[in-house]
């Protein structure tokens, strides 16, 4: 009779063991499908994504002085005036022209103190050229007092004083002309859609270069 008891103990012991390992498997089940479950509540709560549109300009000129930087401007559509002989090549730049004009308008005359940063559209390509700038005398002080935003200045590269530029401010716009290693170069304003471009190019561009007579 012991040996009968004995032996239905022994089955009963081994007959729990699959029950507590189902009762295990079953848990960790349940654990893993919670864990899966919540990721998508830390999803729903993340940060969402920056919808920033791209800036339209590239930085195109740097200083290090208190003149505003150039910008290589990107404008599919834009447009010369149909009254101008437009160049086959050009690059359009823009600057903060109000910051530009407040920056000229510091300039001393007749001293080579200040710097002055212009892009030049030289050999297919847009590159930029620093000056030692002043402003000059255009007329009587009672006339420059009247008319304060007409300002005139005259630069030369401080390695070569043979680079020279002169710049012209009539109050609405900033007409930039650059002789460089013996060649003319234009940094002209145009409005577009309410906004300042100013286009570089150089004289001796393809359209501005008069065939001969036949």
């Amino acid at each position: 009779m012991k040996r009968i008891y004995l032996a239905l103990c022994l089955l009963a012991v081994f007959a729990m063991q699959p029950a507590d390992a189902q009762k295990r498997k079953k848990a960790s089940k349940k654990k893993v499908v919670r864990k899966t479950t919540s990721a998508p509540r830390l999803n729903t709560t993340a940060t969402p994504k920056r919808t920033d549109t791209l800036n339209q300009s590239l930085l195109l000129c740097y200083t290090m002085y208190d003149m505003p930087s150039w910008y290589l401007a990107v404008s599919k559509d834009f447009r010369f005036p149909v009254d101008m002989q437009q160049p086959a090549f050009y690059r359009l730049a823009t600057i903060n022209d109000t910051l530009f004009t407040n920056y000229l308008a510091q300039i001393p005359y007749e001293i080579y103190n200040k710097k002055i940063t212009l892009p030049l559209y030289v050999n297919n390509s847009i590159s930029c050229k620093e000056f030692l700038i002043q402003r000059v005398v255009t007329m009587d002080s009672a006339l420059q007092a009247k008319y304060p935003e007409l300002m005139s200045f005259k630069a030369m590269e401080d390695s070569n004083p043979l680079n020279t530029a002169r710049i012209d401010c009539d109050g609405n716009s900033t007409r930039i002309v650059v002789q460089y290693d013996g060649e003319t170069y234009f940094v002209t304003p145009f409005m577009f859609n309410k906004k300042i471009y100013y286009a570089c190019y150089s004289k001796n561009d393809p359209n501005f270069i008069k065939q001969s007579f036949e």
